[in-house]
């Protein structure tokens, strides 16, 4: 009995899902043993265990694979963030203040890191990979763009909800946070034995309210 055009869709949809996730799994293990320079299409289609051109009949180019594996990394993130709060607090997201959902953030973030899977190693690799001038890893660039904005948004929120001071510049803010959340990931990546993690978590944790908190009392 032949399957209906539907049924068929779908499975040719699940395959390609499936091919592209297997794509990113390994794009996500040669970009973190590699780096992004030396982990080239072939390469990661090869590991995949697919054809050399596979990842670019499904990417197009090295570049949109890259922002796709960024894209994952942080929506893996949100979510652990979100079961996490959820886990310590009973609570969602919508639930919390803005400082308390930040804090929750960072504090998961680092704590990922303490073990990271290979995303999360290659999240820190393609970061780097923006540093040198001629770097052209625009879909990296644009999705810690948005990073940015979506810390600056919370910090807002913040100011709104009373959680957080109204005067600090949400942008500046947002990015201090997220250059001290990627330096001390990319040091427990390279330096896991200068300290307790936990003590330079729970650091984190009390600068970002030293510097964010309103004064008691107001």
């Amino acid at each position: 009995m032949a399957s209906e055009p539907g049924q068929q869709r779908r499975s040719q949809a699940e395959r390609r899902s499936e091919s592209e996730e297997a794509l990113l799994n390994a794009a996500a293990a040669l970009i973190a043993e590699r780096g992004v320079e030396r982990a080239s299409l072939a390469s990661i289609g090869e590991s995949a265990g697919a054809s050399r051109g596979l990842p670019t009949h499904h990417f197009g180019s090295k570049e949109v694979l890259v922002a796709r594996l960024a894209e994952r990394v942080q929506d893996h993130v949100v979510a652990t963030v979100r079961d996490e709060l959820e886990r310590r607090t009973h609570r969602t997201p919508e639930e919390v203040s803005a400082l308390d959902l930040l804090r929750t953030t960072l504090d998961t973030y680092l704590e990922l890191f303490e073990d990271p899977t290979a995303d999360e190693r290659a999240l820190i690799v393609m970061w780097g990979a923006t540093f040198p001038s001629h770097a052209s890893i625009d879909g990296m660039l644009e999705a810690d763009r948005r990073s940015y904005d979506g810390w600056a948004d919370l910090i807002r929120h913040g100011q709104r909800d009373g959680s957080i001071r109204h005067d600090v510049d949400a942008t500046a803010s947002a990015v201090v946070l997220f250059g001290l959340m990627r330096g001390v990931a990319a040091l427990l990546l390279t330096e896991s034995d200068l300290t307790d993690m936990r003590n330079v978590r729970a650091t984190c944790d009390a600068w970002i309210v030293a510097a964010l908190a309103p004064p008691r009392g107001d």
